[in-house]
């Protein structure tokens, strides 16, 4: 799988104390074990680490089936609905209907299958390592915000018009915000925020 750090003939958008742009286009998927969907990596962190050792892992799933998800040990999952497609999920027993951009979180330990799909459902999945917090929120609208590692240590566009710096961003394409301060741009636009910490760097 190419590295999600530097996709082949990506433009880097500034330096690495700068807001960087993963482009969701070049990245290639990787089928299920059990045939059943698609992932995306978009990031991990520290890059170098296998997902058994990283702090934080963010993805991007295509759902084609009900099924068991694989357990993760040792891991926070967090899960949004990205696609305008209901989602049913079972996770320890209860039964959750999400619609698009609604969030839901589990252990990685949890019993959890897709027991309906509608259509071509997506989910945006942050994993994070226990005792390490992280979260999804949603930015909506219209506005102009100062983009910082403060801010946020990741964003994801999943509608609208959306550029950074005036650079037009696509669909689930990523921004992995620097320690300088760059604007993101938003109008009629939804974007996921992924914050994570401590651990809130990039490696």
């Amino acid at each position: 799988m190419r590295s999600p750090k530097n996709p082949p003939g990506e433009p880097v958008i500034g330096s690495p104390d700068t807001s960087r742009v993963i482009r969701m286009a070049r990245l290639e998927p990787q089928r299920w074990a059990n045939g059943r969907g698609w992932t995306r990596e978009i990031y991990r962190a520290p890059v170098a680490d296998p997902l058994e050792t990283a702090a934080w892992r963010l993805s991007l799933a295509d759902i084609e089936d009900t099924g068991p998800f694989s357990p993760f040990p040792g891991l926070e999952r967090h899960l949004l609905s990205a696609a305008p497609v209901p989602l049913q999920l079972s996770i320890d027993g209860a039964v959750h209907d999400l619609c698009y951009t609604q969030i839901v979180s589990f252990a990685g330990t949890s019993e959890v299958a897709t027991t309906a799909v509608h259509g071509r459902a997506q989910a945006l999945n942050l994993m994070v390592r226990s005792g390490i917090r992280g979260s999804l929120d949603l930015l909506r609208g219209d506005a102009r915000l100062p983009v910082s590692a403060g801010f946020a240590t990741a964003l994801v566009v999943l509608d609208g018009i959306v550029a950074l710096d005036g650079r037009r961003l696509e669909r689930f394409d990523t921004v992995l915000p620097g320690a300088d301060e760059t604007r993101l741009g938003l109008r009629g636009a939804t974007v996921a925020r992924v914050r994570v910490g401590p651990f809130c760097g990039r490696a």
